[in-house]
């Protein structure tokens, strides 16, 4: 079996020995990935590019990603990592848990603005990438879901949002109100992020906020 670069796909010992790479040389590998999209665009960027950049042989990216597709999706989630927390806030009210994820939203300098038209950009291309769009999907869309979703639940929970209702798309649209702000070129900063939560999101789920 074989992966959509040509790779074999990991056994059972790459995996063992996976365990055992110096993991001090992944940052670089993610950092060079960003940076090659950002000069040359997704699909023209290579996995020779990207070991280049980072000054590896290629066989020490493929020893922690399957694909071009991965590593690329993998090194945006690494530079929203950089940025601040991406765990669900639980302060004991929804209220609370709103003024948490607004505060949490980073000032973004000039640089970190155009990586999101890149993001963009790579989001593009995985609408014919099946792999990019899967592994965008697992490595960058799953934390902002989940952690929508965690506040929501705990709302649920605490009587502060009716039971029953289904919840199920509404990570989604707050994902989708912030991908259209970023393809019209304006910023996602914290009066946004507070008028998504409370115009729309809120509404939608029926919250009775004080």
């Amino acid at each position: 079996m074989e992966l959509e670069s040509g790779q074999p796909a990991p056994t059972r010992r790459s995996a063992r020995r996976q365990g055992r790479l110096d993991r001090s040389l992944d940052a670089a590998i993610l950092d060079a990935a960003l940076a090659g999209v950002a000069e040359q665009g997704y699909d023209r960027l290579s996995m020779d590019d990207i070991a280049s950049r980072a000054g590896v042989g290629k066989a020490a990216i493929y020893r922690r990603w399957p694909s071009k597709a991965v590593v690329v999706a993998d090194a945006i989630a690494h530079w929203r990592r950089r940025l601040g927390p991406v765990e669900p806030p639980s302060t004991g009210s929804l209220r609370g848990d709103i003024e948490a994820l607004v505060a949490a939203v980073p000032d973004l300098n000039d640089a970190e603005l155009s990586t999101i038209q890149v993001i963009v950009g790579v989001a593009t291309a995985a609408m014919h990438n099946p792999v990019l769009a899967a592994a965008l999907d697992d490595l960058v869309l799953s934390t902002p879901r989940q952690v929508v979703r965690a506040v929501l639940d705990h709302a649920v929970a605490r009587g502060e949002i009716p039971a029953g209702r289904d919840l199920s798309l509404i990570p989604d649209v707050a994902l989708g109100l912030n991908v259209l702000r970023v393809m019209t070129g304006r910023p996602i900063d914290r009066v946004y992020v507070r008028r998504v939560l409370e115009d729309v999101i809120l509404p939608i789920t029926g919250a009775a906020m004080p």
